[in-house]
């Protein structure tokens, strides 16, 4: 038996954190990461091995991130906890002073008659088999995506690459439906039609027909699409099987219990990344939200904070930033959408602010951008951020959760002092964060008088 004094199961974004964190700061500590995988994938890149990556095995994470430490990397499958020991299906045993939980999450497959047949998939972090989706993909001609999330859309941009007829089916009305308001679904939509994707909104899938393999699927409507290859995207649940098994307390639909600084009710045993409960921001109910940002920024509180607290945390739940990009604009949002403001009755005011991302425009790589602001209309303070446009989005999209998570006011984004450049930014007098926010001010004293 070899004992250590941490060992983290799961070798996902949050668990590599947790390492790296935990040996910086406690460099003499001996550390230990079990995960399952012989090869670990970068969960947010998965979609990108159907066309941009040449292979799945262009999306792995290297072990060195976790080998560079010094800690042990051991490849196996925890099957049993007794005390502080961890029994391996290889037969070893490890012990351990302080665990760490980062088991991830799972792929939900809805119960949808015909979902195992040859040829339908779900979106799985493993590598023999994405594997396997990629080269069913290259060998297809119609596919159909269920469901329009971040995932579904970036399947089906991906799958347009490659020259496939796509059809994505989607329950709600719009794309990106539970993060975007309707204009920016509908603005990926429109991308994606022009580079010819069907699209089903408001529909479901019932049914997947054919003998042993899918040749089409059947909707609620009865319409019937010919599909050769279906690839299913409709959210996940945490992985709590292994928590479960070890006695710690469980909500089966949202993760781990654990408290602000991510420790069990096990004082020696904490839960980080998607298996772990997360809270909303706003309204402090349980959010569904599982990020790689989220789960690394987990890592690094536990690693810093296992044997003592180092790191202070003031836990304000989880804010949900997010971007990505279709065709050549990018996507980002973070904090509440105006729909989900409406949902909880906020008073709000919306500021919004369209631009070109250069000065003047007609530089190369100019892009129009659009910004659409969330502000409470009793506090002033910002709420979210929604926006389209070129890459500088995927940079504003953290300013914008900086901003929320400090609550700024309208004003204090209207007094910020900016550095623009030509080739870097939009103008400084169209500077778009500061003219969506004068929009918002301006609403507010029109509605005051």
């Amino acid at each position: 038996m070899k004992k250590y004094d941490v060992v983290v199961i799961g070798g996902g974004p949050a668990g590599i954190t947790c390492v790296i964190s935990a040996h910086n700061t406690y460099p003499q500590k001996s550390i230990a990461l079990i995960r399952t995988e012989e090869k670990a994938l970068v969960p947010c890149g998965i979609p990108y091995i159907m066309h941009s990556l040449n292979s799945v095995d262009e999306d792995i994470a290297p072990d060195k991130l976790v080998t560079n430490t010094g800690a042990d990397l051991i490849i196996d499958e925890v099957v049993e906890k007794e005390e502080k020991k961890l029994k391996l299906k290889s037969g070893e045993v490890i012990a351990y002073d302080k665990l760490v939980i980062a088991t991830g999450s799972l792929s939900i497959l809805p119960p949808i008659q015909g979902a195992r047949k040859e040829g339908v998939f779900i979106v799985r972090k493993d590598y023999d088999y994405l594997t396997n989706v990629r080269e069913y993909a290259k060998k297809s001609s119609n596919i159909v995506i269920i469901g329009g999330g971040y995932i579904g859309v970036e399947m089906a941009d991906e799958l347009l690459k490659e020259g496939k007829t796509v059809t994505l089916v989607e329950m709600l009305d719009r794309l990106l439906p539970t993060t975007m308001d309707h204009e920016f679904g509908n603005k990926a939509k429109e991308i994606l039609e022009a580079k010819g994707a069907k699209f089903l909104l408001g529909q479901r899938v019932d049914s997947i027909l054919g003998n042993n393999k899918v040749t089409s699927v059947m909707l609620n409507n009865k319409a019937e699409i010919a599909a050769d290859m279906v690839i299913i995207s409709v959210g996940a649940r945490p992985n709590v099987t292994m928590a479960s098994g070890f006695g710690l307390a469980v909500h089966p639909r949202n993760g781990i219990w654990v408290n602000e600084y991510l420790r069990t009710f096990d004082k020696d045993i904490f839960a980080i990344g998607d298996c772990a409960a997360k809270y909303d921001f706003f309204s402090g109910e349980f959010s569904n939200v599982m990020l790689a940002s989220t789960a690394m920024a987990e890592g690094r509180l536990v690693g810093s904070n296992l044997f003592s607290i180092k790191v202070m945390r003031r836990f304000t739940g989880v804010l949900g930033s997010f971007s990505t990009k279709i065709g050549d604009t990018a996507f980002g949002t973070s904090g509440l959408t105006e729909m989900k403001a409406k949902e909880m009755n906020m008073d709000y005011t919306v500021g919004e602010a369209t631009t070109v991302d250069r000065h003047p425009g007609t530089l190369p790589g100019a892009s129009k951008l659009y910004l659409k602001l969330i502000f409470s209309r009793y506090s002033h303070t910002i709420l979210g951020a929604q926006m389209y446009g070129g890459d500088s989005v995927g940079e504003l999209v953290n300013m914008f959760s900086v901003m929320i998570l400090n609550k700024m006011t309208d004003m204090d984004i209207d007094n910020l002092q900016i550095g623009t450049h030509p080739l870097l930014s939009a103008s400084p007098i169209a500077y778009p964060v500061i003219n969506a926010s004068v929009d918002a001010i301006k609403k507010w004293y029109k509605y005051e008088t």
